[in-house]
């Protein structure tokens, strides 16, 4: 157990810095964006985080978390080098209630917000079960709902192996997988997730978890981005401990943790 924690913890500490923002695609999240007109911008995910580029005053520096580290393959900073996708992430609770805060959902125009969830899976991540909604889009057809509003919490309590899910509403509504394979082929097989941990392997541990547009945005330029915060939930009359903080991510089959684990 602990030499797979250490490899976990290895996997998912990737160090970057807002210094490595240039749309190039290393890493795999740091791409292109562009406007509803086709212009490029820098809007996608590294850029809200760290509230710069043309991301500022959407994520605000008193809310964004900055260069946090991200789950990923191998990533050189110094050469802005590496850093592939993971095309197997889920998570492992103890049954402990999560909180979910929204803190993006953007889109060209307000038709353009996508709904964000949880699903459920087995222990091998090889299984698509139920789907559970944490936040409203703008519905299939587009516009037929009105979106949940960003700052939104609220208060779920997964399977004990899960993961995320969005549809995007601009693409008739399909739906893209924190597990790739479960991504829906016909329309969102290049669309993508990323999954950032402020403290991996503490009991602070905080992950946000992004719904990523491909790069560059095509074919519709609407350049979807949805920011969901989760962390433990915390009820005051009771005692924090470590048993109800293990919280895990499970990546490449491998079973391994990048949170707080008990070997």
């Amino acid at each position: 157990m602990r030499k797979r924690l250490s490899a976990a913890q290895d996997l998912v500490s990737k160090v970057w810095s807002a210094a490595n923002l240039n749309n190039s695609g290393a890493p795999y999240w740091d791409a292109a964006t562009a406007n509803y007109l086709g212009n490029p911008t820098s809007r996608n995910v590294g850029f809200c985080l760290t509230s710069s580029g043309d991301c500022q005053g959407i994520n605000s520096p008193l809310f964004a978390p900055g260069p946090i580290p991200f789950w990923g393959t191998a990533y050189n900073s110094a050469a802005d080098t590496g850093g592939a996708r993971d095309l197997l992430v889920y998570f492992k609770s103890n049954g402990s209630r999560l909180k979910a805060t929204l803190q993006l959902n953007l889109g060209s125009t307000p038709k353009d917000i996508n709904e964000f969830g949880w699903f459920e899976t087995n222990a091998t991540g090889t299984t698509l079960g139920a789907t559970h909604k944490l936040y409203q889009g703008a519905g299939d057809p587009q516009g037929s709902l009105v979106p949940d509003p960003v700052g939104k919490v609220v208060i779920f309590t997964p399977t004990q192996y899960f993961g995320f899910y969005f549809k995007d509403v601009s693409e008739n509504g399909c739906l893209v997988s924190s597990i790739a394979s479960f991504t829906s082929p016909n329309c969102c097989s290049d669309h993508l997730f990323a999954v950032f941990a402020t403290h991996p392997g503490q009991h602070d541990n905080v992950f946000e978890i992004a719904g990523l547009d491909p790069p560059t945005c095509t074919p519709d330029d609407d350049c979807n981005l949805t920011l969901v915060k989760i962390e433990r939930f915390e009820c005051p009359a009771v005692p924090r401990t470590q048993d109800r903080w293990n919280f895990y991510l499970f990546a490449a089959r491998s079973m391994m943790t990048v949170s707080n684990v008990v070997a």
